[in-house]
């Protein structure tokens, strides 16, 4: 007899689902290294490139075949915009201005603006607890950017930007839900990715003219493992994890990246987080766990 996801724990999943927070508690603070030796949009635009160049080796090696429906294609054009393009570009904007950390607090939002969404585009229903719950990440956030105001403009726009990459992100998470159904997770990563980089590519040889190849090694090493383990291996990773283990502890991330991100920056980057800063996150915090992770005794939300 199977025995439930939920008791299903061993070694390789527990180690994969650490690997998958790691690497993407890690990405915030590689996006601010790599942003030192090149510009926004020349970077997402080299980090797509190799990202799906990787995805077609993988799909061709495992013989997966790439659908040519029309929902696909059209589906796959809007997720590079609103998956890719803009929140990559205003998260990697918005990291010119304030820390990795920070950023990676503001973005643990990304559950509470989904949920918003759901409930005018598929009908989900919004709780009492949920709305308390969605209440207090968006306090969260105000005071965050209330301290961002303090600091200056340069903050403030920056926290703007991850904030604008927040909602455009969970536009691009609600369109998954209501139209990516039935097709393979990796194929759904080819046209994103490839649409990305020719838009990145084309906005950087108008607004940023800068040549790949000037970029030192250090920024080379940032680019490449933000395409490799954050593009393309944590989302493998999480897809097989999220296979063996109960969706809700899979969920759990949003509260373990944004910590690990924090550590990371103050660690590695010299980072410091503010007492309101850290009041903001905590209200954050507090809202998700309110509107995302709470069951009932029947078992709804």
């Amino acid at each position: 007899m199977r025995k439930p996801l939920s008791t299903r724990f061993n070694i390789p999943v527990i180690a994969a689902y650490a690997g998958m927070c790691l690497i993407w508690s890690s990405t915030w603070m590689v996006i601010k290294v790599g942003l030192r030796g090149a510009p926004p949009l020349t970077s997402i635009a080299v980090r797509m490139a190799i990202a799906s160049a990787l995805v077609a080796v993988i799909l061709r090696v495992r013989g997966v075949a790439i659908p040519r429906d029309a929902r696909f294609i059209r589906l796959g054009l809007f997720l590079g915009m609103f998956h890719v393009v803009l929140p990559y570009s205003l998260v990697y904007y918005g990291e010119l201005h304030i820390a990795s950390g920070l950023a990676a607090v503001i973005y643990a939002i990304l559950p509470l603006m989904v949920a918003i969404l759901a409930r005018v585009t598929l009908a989900n229903p919004l709780t009492a607890r949920k709305l308390v719950g969605i209440a207090a990440g968006i306090s969260g956030v105000g005071v965050i950017f209330s301290d961002s105001v303090r600091i200056g403009r340069e903050q403030a726009l920056g926290t703007l930007a991850v904030v604008g990459s927040v909602m455009a992100s969970a536009v691009g998470s609600v369109a998954t839900k209501k139209w990516g159904h039935g097709y393979h997770a990796v194929a759904s990563l080819l046209i994103p990715f490839s649409t990305a980089t020719l838009v990145t590519a084309l906005l950087a040889l108008g607004f940023e003219r800068v040549h790949p190849f000037s970029f030192d090694a250090t920024t080379w090493a940032s680019i490449v493992y933000l395409a490799v383990a954050g593009s393309v291996a944590a989302f493998a990773l999480f897809f097989w994890v999220l296979q063996r283990m109960d969706v809700t502890l899979v969920s759990y991330q949003t509260f373990i990246i944004p910590v690990l991100a924090v550590l990371l920056g103050h660690l590695v980057l010299g980072e410091r987080i503010s007492a309101r800063v850290g009041i903001g996150a905590a209200l954050i915090l507090a809202g998700i766990s309110l509107a995302t992770f709470y069951r009932s005794g029947r078992g709804g939300t």
